[in-house]
């Protein structure tokens, strides 16, 4: 009796501990200085720092912390309660280099010799989770362009490259049907943590697609200490009839299981008859830890969309009820098995599947359309459209100014039949990732099934690829890196995509300089013919089943420079691409009437620059330039005056760049900026060949009422610029939209 009253007793106190003991800590600055307003999560719960840098848990031992502040790099540690605790946090350089896309396992940017960008979770937020296309337009060698307005079918040209050279990877899905087409246009970013951007060939690495460049979207993960879910839920309304909400929840439990789920929806009247849009979001990340050693993890994505497409409304032509539907399936499950210190190797299953359906029936027009162009004849021939004309209201012959001409189209919105195309990708893969003090070795073989629909025609192919890319470090200043891919597939045989670059650290801290990076690298890239290209079946054309993959041949050289202790970074390069063998559709005589050919070659040349600073503790600014030089040098049409030999590569601008500001003071944040974007080379039915420049400049900002509530405001195209991206397809006008966000 007396042994069980000593037990419970002593349980008692040990409780009574318990309930006393709590974390207690400050944060500090490299100067000593306290850091308010810092977000501090320990053992599932969450705190913000005070103005004199302290915070504290109640009722919590010992825990793994992780401490982020606006300016500082996230720090994580482990704490117990034992007296307060001095934290010093270290100021973070303005870009983050750590990428996993260069070589498959983590390294820098500088050391894989590679041109890369990062945009990180912070960024996202700031910007309200915009489309990826928006974030993409800021990039130094990034074209963008849109066909219309939100959700339409949206390019991206890296580096000059085709619209089908750069593979997107959602946690290593490839969400690009086969053949490389991608409409950028549904990629949001609500569920994204962080965005890697790697400019020029990665087909060492990735294979078909990854000709000139690769984006990759890692998605958000739970904390398995976070027993206690944290979430977040906000909505927004604008202008043109445009509402969106996101919902989130992230959480772990037993320190193995972490979870991440999140759903969003834009819904949009737009600005035009039949230009609705709306996109559902589902995203969710599961992981779940077998041993210390061994982590199970899968990602599911989708997303259904169903956009009204009207058509050159620019032009005042109207397509009253075309539409199209889309819906993408991307799963990911993956195995990650530390055998030792020194070797990793991963087993994992990616499936996509894109279902689009594309209804016109009705008929349109006539629409008469009228202009005033101007031709020019040097350096090369171009047409310029000067003005659109009330068509019932002409000016005079004798009006009309010198070098200027009249033109008249009748325009009709002729139906179509509904067009089906529901294409797929399956992929089993093993990596292995060898680890040694001055480098690392990534190796591994895939295999992919890729199948299609085409308008209820079944066809598949297989592809079989084996990599191997090592970097070694020569020192402390020379980093080497050098790979190679060789790509087997059923339908065009076996091809070989090498790598190499080589960096080198000239020099390291040495007054206002913090180091200096100079690279060469040199790459091969393929792009494989899509499944229509290959197998297509119709009364209007066939396929091809002979058609070679397109190839990149890439060099580039660059300098990057850090001052000021990280504060500020630039980066310049000058690259040169040389395409081939790129597929081109040809007319032939009935009873084929037309087909695919490996006829066309193009080159561009470039350079790009980029810097950031963090100017003072809140304030940081960034700018990005493109300048490029593109020519067709082979063509199925020679004397075309839009693709014709000599002509510029179209939708490539020659000037383009984008600059912005950010201030992320305590509570609040504002940040403007502006993409600009030079004259290229387009086409319409009018016959102009020429695409002026335009600007689209955007603000915006928010304000932490407390530590749940965050209302926030912005615009896009404050300006109110009229342009177009595409000739005749009207960009979307000055929009403005204002929501509150709410977090626990």
């Amino acid at each position: 009796m007396k042994r069980s009253k000593f037990i419970f007793l002593l349980s008692l106190a040990g409780i009574a501990c318990a309930a006393d003991q709590s974390i207690r800590g400050v944060l500090l600055d490299p100067s000593g200085g306290p850091i308010p307003g810092a977000r501090v999560e320990c053992g599932g719960k969450t705190t913000t720092s005070g103005q004199d840098g302290r915070f504290t848990f109640a009722g919590v031992g010992r825990c793994e912390a992780a401490v982020t502040a606006a300016g500082f790099e996230t720090k994580k540690t482990i704490l117990v309660s034992d007296g307060e605790v001095a934290l010093t946090l270290t100021v973070a350089g303005v870009s983050e280099r750590i990428v996993v896309s260069a070589m498959r396992s983590e390294t820098t940017v500088e050391e894989a010799g590679v041109a890369g960008s990062v945009i990180t979770r912070n960024d996202l937020a700031q910007r309200d989770y915009p489309m990826v296309l928006d974030i993409l337009r800021e990039l130094p060698g990034m074209s963008v362009t849109q066909t219309g307005r939100r959700g339409g079918q949206t390019s991206i040209f890296t580096r000059g490259a085709e619209r089908t050279g750069t593979l997107v990877l959602l946690d290593g899905v490839p969400l690009n049907d086969p053949g490389g087409e991608i409409n950028f246009g549904n990629l949001t970013s609500s569920a994204v943590d962080r965005i890697e951007v790697i400019r020029g060939p990665e087909s060492a690495l990735f294979g078909a697609e990854a000709a000139a460049g690769v984006v990759q979207l890692f998605t958000k993960r739970g904390d398995p200490e976070a027993r206690v879910p944290h979430g977040s839920f906000s909505y927004e309304r604008g202008n043109f009839g445009t509402d969106r909400w996101i919902a989130s929840l992230a959480g772990g439990s037993g320190e193995r299981f972490d979870y991440s789920l999140n759903a969003d929806q834009l819904h949009t009247a737009g600005e035009f008859v039949n230009d609705f849009y709306r996109n559902t979001t589902g995203t969710a990340n599961l992981g779940f830890r077998l041993s210390p050693a061994t982590q199970v993890r899968g990602v599911f994505q989708t997303f259904d969309s169903h956009l009204g497409t009207p058509g050159e409304v620019g032009y005042g032509v109207f397509n009253l009820d075309a539409n199209q539907e889309s819906r993408d399936y991307a799963v990911s499950l993956r195995l990650d098995d530390a055998r030792g210190r020194h070797y990793l190797q991963r087993f994992s299953f990616n499936f996509h599947r894109l279902h689009d359906l594309y209804v016109d029936n009705g008929i349109g027009g006539p629409y008469d359309v009228a202009a005033l162009v101007r031709d020019v004849n040097a350096p090369e021939p171009r047409t310029y459209l000067v003005s659109l004309l009330d068509p019932n209201h002409l000016p005079a012959a004798s009006s009309i100014p010198a070098g200027e001409r009249l033109v008249q189209q009748t325009v009709y919105e002729y139906p179509m039949d509904p067009y089906l195309s529901v294409t797929s990708r399956k992929t089993a893969e093993y990596q292995g990732t060898l680890t040694h003090t001055s480098g690392a070795l990534v190796f591994g073989y895939e295999f992919e099934r890729q199948g299609a629909d085409l308008s209820n025609y079944l066809v598949s192919r297989d592809n079989h690829g084996a990599f191997a890319h090592k970097q070694q470090r020569l020192g402390r200043r020379v980093f080497l890196t050098a790979g190679i891919r060789v790509e087997h597939s059923s339908a065009f045989g076996r091809k070989i995509a090498p790598r190499a670059a080589a960096s080198f650290l000239l020099a390291g801290e040495h007054g206002p300089l913090s180091s200096t990076y100079f690279r060469v690298s040199a790459g091969h890239g393929i792009t494989e013919p899509s499944l229509l290209q290959n197998f297509a079946k119709s009364d209007w054309y066939m396929g091809n089943p002979n058609l070679r993959p397109e190839k990149t041949t890439s060099y580039e050289a660059g300098f990057v420079q850090e001052w000021l202790g990280r504060r500020v970074r630039t980066e310049a390069s000058v690259f040169h691409n040389s395409f081939t063998d790129l597929i081109a559709f040809v007319s032939l005589p009935p009873p084929v009437w037309g087909s695919w050919e490996n006829l066309q070659a193009s080159r561009a040349r470039g350079l790009e620059f980029s810097g950031r600073a963090r100017l003072v503790k809140h304030v940081t600014v960034g700018t990005a330039y493109t300048r490029l030089w593109t020519r067709v040098v082979g063509s199925s049409s020679p004397t075309s005056s839009y693709n014709g030999i000599g002509e510029e590569l179209g939708r490539r601008p020659g000037n383009s760049g984008s600059a912005w500001m950010s201030i992320t003071a305590q509570r609040w944040w504002f940040q403007a900026g502006g993409v600009f974007v030079g004259e290229r080379q387009d086409t319409d039915f009018l016959g102009v060949t020429r695409n002026p420049g335009y600007q689209n400049v955007y603000a915006g900002g928010s304000y932490r009422v407390n530590r749940h509530v965050v209302p926030f405001v912005r615009s896009e195209n404050l300006l109110n610029a009229r342009y177009f991206e595409v000739l005749g397809y009207q960009a979307l006008s000055r929009t403005v939209k204002g929501g509150l966000r709410f977090e626990w």
